[in-house]
């Protein structure tokens, strides 16, 4: 299973990863910029950029190097490529980099979530939500996400014709977010999706115009629908003296230092954020991998025999007893990451590899290119082997980094790779399923990497 990924400790000859450096040392501003250009007045080169994120960095990795700087979505940027830039982007967190946000992204979310806050307050948030998020903690769930799975897919297989697995997969996941949430509570289910449909439309939005016919103005709707709806939960769940041990009773008992719980405005924004940060990226990894095997018979068939000994109920050691599974999982995020990448922003004048970087320009994590780069031999070709205890590849610090890292690696990485090795399970063992010939399997990148068809299959129940 992925674990948060450490942070290879400065080397001889590196260049200091802050802004300061010894009186021998030429000052940051005497220091060039990375080449590049900032492109159009206003646009820069986001045009270009948002066509395809991928070819754009591989165009100017190839005339500038790993280090180059444009101009994209409204700001100065330079573009650091490889394992080490990973690393030193990483290991900026809270002292030359913080995270950046658009400002749609920020209204929709809001401003309390554990997203959107910084320092002592992050690292707070974290420590409480962390137990729940545990891999040894999962264990209680594997059951629960077993039985939601096999109903769906009963369903899926039940279906006449053909069917589009991006929606189905989307609800799947969305119960199984609830579920972790709200525990043995009864939740609106329809009533739920249907906002969060609208209202994950609107985060990633290019206009931010809050008019009722504009995405994000649908988006903002759905927010204060759904804000209404959990505020109610919450409030019901305020007047229980004793609280059930899911997600949301640990925030409803939490502290600060001075005592005080979290106002009910940031409960339901945590819960809105975690219904979000647990869904789309599972769908993703999972259709994609889905996808995938489809594309390649004799990779799908080796992950049936692994699954082939599996007798009764699933558990999690039942789980980890079969390593292929990560590995086709693991795999199936390098070759088409979930989230193709973050930005940070710069805090201070920085150095990175003899540049100047100076304070306020945009950085990008990108992911996408860290999982397509020269450490991975062949890096098009699906081979699950790579992640094999053999191979040396996924060790290298900042080649595979599916969960982000530094202290804002996701928090929920082990639910997900539970999640995702229990429906993969039950589909190994129990489905086939095959691509509907014809459908267009050209990828839209944002704001997840799906094809323009959904992936449409044909599936059915084996034996």
């Amino acid at each position: 299973m992925i674990g948060p990924h450490g942070l290879c400790p400065q080397q001889p000859g590196d260049i200091d990863m802050t802004h300061q450096v010894d009186a021998s040392s030429p000052s940051p501003e005497n220091l060039p910029l990375p080449p590049g250009k900032s492109g159009l007045p206003l646009l820069g080169e986001t045009l270009e950029y948002l066509r395809s994120s991928r070819a754009f960095i591989q165009r100017r990795h190839s005339q500038y190097g790993p280090v180059f700087r444009s101009h994209v979505l409204g700001s100065p940027t330079a573009f650091l490529l490889g394992p080490e830039a990973i690393q030193w982007i990483f290991a900026g967190e809270g002292k030359y980099l913080k995270n950046r946000w658009t400002p749609g992204i920020r209204q929709l979310l809001g401003a309390h979530c554990l997203s959107m806050i910084e320092g002592e307050e992050h690292l707070e948030r974290r420590r409480l939500l962390a137990p729940h998020f545990s891999y040894a903690t999962m264990r209680g769930f594997v059951p629960s996400i077993e039985s939601l799975a096999t109903r769906h897919f009963e369903r899926w297989a039940a279906l006449p014709g053909d069917f589009t697995l991006w929606p189905a997969m989307r609800e799947l996941a969305f119960e199984i977010a609830l579920a972790l949430i709200f525990g043995q509570d009864t939740v609106d289910v329809p009533f739920l999706m249907r906002h969060f449909k609208a209202w994950t439309a609107g985060l990633f939005s290019p206009l931010t115009v809050n008019l009722p016919w504009t995405t994000f103005g649908r988006a903002l709707a759905a927010k204060k629908a759904m804000v209404g709806y959990l505020d109610k939960v919450v409030a019901e769940r305020q007047t229980r003296t004793e609280q059930p041990p899911d997600l949301l009773g640990s925030l409803l008992q939490s502290r600060d230092e001075g005592g005080a719980p979290l106002t009910r405005e940031t409960i339901v924004e945590e819960l809105q954020l975690l219904l979000f940060a647990g869904h789309d990226t599972t769908v993703t990894a999972t259709a994609n991998l889905m996808l995938l095997l489809a594309q390649h018979p004799d990779v799908l068939q080796r992950g049936r025999e692994a699954v082939a000994g599996l007798n009764g109920p699933l558990t999690l050691d039942a789980l980890r007893a079969m390593p292929y599974l990560a590995q086709l999982i693991n795999e199936g995020m390098r070759r088409i990451p979930p989230i193709g990448g973050a930005f940070r922003v710069t805090t201070q004048d920085v150095v990175f590899k003899g540049f100047r970087i100076p304070k306020g320009w945009m950085v990008p994590v990108s992911i996408r290119a860290a999982h397509a780069g020269s450490n991975w031999p062949d890096p098009d070709r699906f081979d699950p082997d790579r992640f094999g205890s053999e191979r040396t590849e996924q060790k290298k610090p900042g080649a595979f980094i599916p969960f982000g890292g530094g202290p804002r690696i996701c928090l929920g990485q082990h639910f997900a790779m539970v999640e995702m090795s229990v429906m993969l399970t039950l589909l190994l063992k129990h489905y086939a399923w095959e691509l509907v010939p014809g459908q267009d399997l050209e990828y839209l990148l944002v704001p997840f990497p799906q094809p323009k068809s959904g992936i449409q299959l044909r599936f059915r129940r084996l034996g």
